[in-house]
């Protein structure tokens, strides 16, 4: 397996410099002079070169592009500091709320998929699939503003919005984020679970372990979540750079100053230094999110090989 580990990694390498390089050409050749942008029109030829060279972008294209692969990025003019400074700070926010989000909503999704698949054509999964259906079309702005008008501003259980340093108050903060990002998102995994343990319950080995007698819980959790670990670490290694990059909307919602919040800021103030590292950044979290995928198909099922 180390072998293969490292084989996969040396073959990220060149989807990195490719994402790398095309974004770095779109950055120079479409968008407008980042200097202009941040200095306005008033700047005289002067004061340009010096926001440019304060910038790191006098420098060759070439000497430009190293840099850049080597992960030294330009500051960010508009927050006047590093990259990594903004990461470091940014980012473990953004994991304190996504992180219980994922857990959270994960084994929602897996427990009530095995529950509703087991009784099929019911009562209790035709309500738990209403219920699924009816949170995947509810849109999550109104889930998140219904929240905050019933939790934060009618019953005053949790603050409307807001952020802090300290643990335990984060805790209160972080609360009725997780809460509803939790509301608005079971729903799709639980369809997608139900789906999955549908086709592994029809399957011949589980007619054969009931023929056997082997009871039905044993079955589900014993022989049916093994077999449907493929898709479900698919699908949930996919998301996993979601959880350094944030959500948007919620972030911006809720005035958390997490790693999302950074990048619609970026957009807005249009920063393209800093919009340019966290596409980097987040290319690179994704393309070994892929590598650890293939790994941890080896580890859930047996039958995968890894050569």
């Amino acid at each position: 397996m180390p072998a293969y580990i490292l084989r996969k990694l040396l073959l990220t390498i060149p989807n990195i410099l490719g994402i790398v390089i095309i974004t770095f050409i779109l950055f120079k050749v479409v968008a407008p002079d980042p200097a202009r942008l941040y200095a306005g029109k008033q700047k005289s030829e002067a004061q340009l070169q010096s926001i440019r060279h304060e910038m790191q972008i006098d420098k060759p294209w070439w000497v430009q592009l190293w840099n850049i692969i080597r992960f030294k990025f330009a500051p960010s003019m508009r927050y006047k500091e590093s990259f990594w400074s903004l990461f470091a700070r940014k980012a473990p926010i953004s994991l304190a709320i996504q992180l219980p989000v994922f857990i959270i909503e994960l084994g929602i999704q897996l427990v009530l998929a095995v529950y509703v698949a087991a009784r099929r054509g019911r009562f209790q999964d035709h309500v738990i699939t209403f219920l699924a259906v009816f949170s995947m079309s509810v849109p999550a702005l109104s889930i998140y503003l219904g929240a905050q008008e019933l939790f934060a501003g009618h019953w005053k259980i949790f603050p409307v919005a807001g952020w802090d340093q300290h643990f335990f108050i984060a805790i209160h903060f972080a609360a009725l984020p997780i809460l509803v990002s939790v509301l608005g998102g079971w729903g799709s995994g639980t369809r997608f679970y139900r789906t999955i343990v549908l086709e592994e319950i029809s399957s011949d080995y589980v007619r054969t372990a009931k023929a056997k007698g082997v009871g039905e819980a044993e079955i589900l959790l014993t022989h049916v979540m093994r077999n449907i670990m493929i898709p479900v670490v698919t699908n949930t290694v996919a998301v996993l750079p979601l959880l350094f990059t944030g959500a948007l909307l919620l972030e911006r919602l809720f005035q958390i100053p997490g790693f999302g919040g950074l990048l619609v800021d970026a957009i807005q103030q249009q920063d393209q230094l800093l919009l340019m590292a966290i596409v980097y950044v987040t290319a690179i979290i994704y393309c070994l999110m892929l590598v650890v995928t293939d790994i941890c198909y080896a580890l859930v099922d047996p039958r995968v090989v890894l050569q």
